[in-house]
């Protein structure tokens, strides 16, 4: 039986220079009370800067049940930097800096991160009289990653959704949704196999929109704020998106597993969240009741994925539609359907009559991210893995990039039929003509959908060639490729046709 699970993680930072006026207190303070309310499992994860607040600390000491579980919160700030004896770098006045450096592990070197968090675990179990099993930053890198989970077993982490430079860092080309185990080379990787991996699982947060979530620029008209579940934020304050998100979660395909987090950081102010808060927790109440979901502490989420798999899960997340259009015209409407496994990530986008990939990253445990060793030294990142398809990055005004079909009758839909570790997408054709596209671990299959069109853009960092059956690629220093099968290949001006002369199958097991 799938597994369907929201978890309500809440994070606490304890000074707010950009707003030093800001009642960090009251947020957290709600937003448990709500919890309570109905009776969900929780998780609240601490700053170094909360932890020694006594008025933070005791009131989580209150608080504390069996349904509430603690963690840490990995941002840097001059209390923790100093107790380790690092001179703290942020600009003048502020005692936490939200740039990478200094804000975020991946600023110091491997020795420095790990004197940083001994001296957070220390201080989480000399004020609760035990070692937190969950932790979590909107940025971490591998070697803290690894370290945390070797030396305190943690169950679960979470790191940040998909995203492009929003707060001076990058998270792109990742597993989607849900939680995978990280390589130990690159966390925002998945390991093929256990003994390449940690064996603590990652989690994004918090509940990324299918559709608007990966080219937000592109439908800013739509948006206000992050296109999430985050309350503060338009979609996830607005009640008609949030049932759309959780039909899209808890009620469509979704192979192994469905998981979403939401809550908020409590730095927006109780005024700004609690509307959409309160709104959220009732629909996920209601969601509950009708057996459609389970609420869990996050830790209890990341226990049950150790317990129950070795490797990272093949997961779906499907959207046969889209919140912005009543569907009154067809040309608008778009569908989207988000395969992740060990191996890759796809995402399959109908908008009107076009049926495209937009987005084709490989995972390879071996590839190694940017700041295993080195710290990062300036004020932004990037974290990614290897990308074959980005209809974001690659795009340019004149030169798109996708993998298209090319229709030679429109497209009416899609349905998407699940098989254990694989998913068919059964495309519907105004002549009643039906296509398939197979997403399986292995790799991608295209059966009766005719000539495939590989349009390259400009690839950001990448080189792109074909030679004997297989697209080669170089990004970032480090050599991938994509073997076909089943087509022949003709280059052309926007990049490449795929010919069938069988059905189209792209490898994507291929290390």
């Amino acid at each position: 039986m799938q597994k369907r699970i929201m978890n309500l993680v809440n994070f606490v930072r304890g000074c707010e220079p950009r707003q030093p006026w800001q009642d960090l207190y009251t947020p957290i303070k709600e937003e448990i009370a709500i919890n309570k309310s109905y009776g969900f499992d929780h998780t609240v994860l601490l700053q170094y800067d909360a932890l020694i607040r006594p008025d933070m600390a005791e009131l989580m000491k209150a608080e504390l049940d069996e349904h509430m579980e603690l963690g840490l919160w990995f941002e840097m700030g001059r209390p923790l930097t100093e107790a380790v004896g690092i001179e703290w770098r942020g600009r003048p006045g502020y005692d936490w800096d939200w740039f990478v450096n200094p804000g975020f592990l991946p600023a110091y070197t491997p020795e420095q991160r790990e004197a940083l968090i001994d001296e957070a675990f220390r201080l989480f179990k000399e004020t609760f009289g035990f070692y937190p099993k969950v932790a979590g930053s909107w940025l971490l890198d591998t070697h803290s990653v690894n370290y945390m989970s070797d030396k305190y077993d943690l169950s679960a982490i979470c790191i940040c959704r998909e995203q492009w430079g929003v707060d001076a860092y990058t998270l792109w080309g990742g597993y989607y949704s849900g939680g995978y185990y990280p390589s130990r080379n690159n966390m925002l990787c998945p390991a093929g196999t256990p003994e390449a991996g940690c064996r603590t699982p990652v989690f994004r947060m918090l509940g990324i929109d299918p559709i608007y979530g990966f080219d937000e620029s592109k439908y800013a008209d739509k948006l206000s704020g992050c296109p999430t579940m985050e309350p503060v934020w338009g979609p996830g304050a607005d009640p008609n998106v949030v049932d759309w998100y959780l039909e899209t979660y808890y009620k469509n395909p979704c192979l192994t597993f469905s998981q979403m987090t939401t809550g908020q950081e409590n730095s927006f102010g109780w005024e700004w969240i609690q509307n959409g808060y309160r709104m959220q927790a009732e629909k996920i109440a209601a969601y509950r009741d009708q057996g459609l979901l389970t609420v869990q502490k996050l830790g209890d989420t990341g226990a049950d994925m150790r317990a129950s798999m070795t490797v990272t899960p093949a997961t779906a997340l499907t959207a046969y539609g889209d919140w912005a259009h009543d569907g009154s015209d067809p040309a608008k409407v778009c569908r989207s359907v988000w395969y992740s496994c060990a191996n890759y990530r796809v995402n399959i986008f109908q908008q009107g009559n076009k049926l495209f990939i937009r987005d084709l990253n490989k995972f390879d445990d071996r590839y190694t991210e940017r700041f295993t060793e080195r710290p990062c030294e300036a004020w932004d990142a990037v974290y990614d893995n290897l990308p074959m398809v980005d209809g974001r990055i690659w795009s340019k005004e004149g030169k798109d990039c996708a993998l298209s079909v090319e229709f030679t009758v429109r497209p009416r839909g899609f349905t998407c039929v699940e098989h254990g570790q694989a998913m068919e997408v059964i495309l519907r054709f105004e002549n009643g003509i039906h296509g398939l596209i197979y997403l399986s671990p292995k790799g991608i299959s295209f059966e009766g959908c005719g000539i495939l069109t590989y349009s390259v853009g400009v690839p950001h960092e990448t080189t792109v060639a074909y030679e004997d059956g297989e697209f080669r690629y170089t990004h970032n220093g480090y050599d991938y490729a994509l073997p076909v099968t089943g087509c022949r290949v003709e280059e052309t001006e926007e990049g490449y046709r795929l010919v069938p002369t069988g059905a189209v199958k792209l490898d994507m097991s291929k290390r």
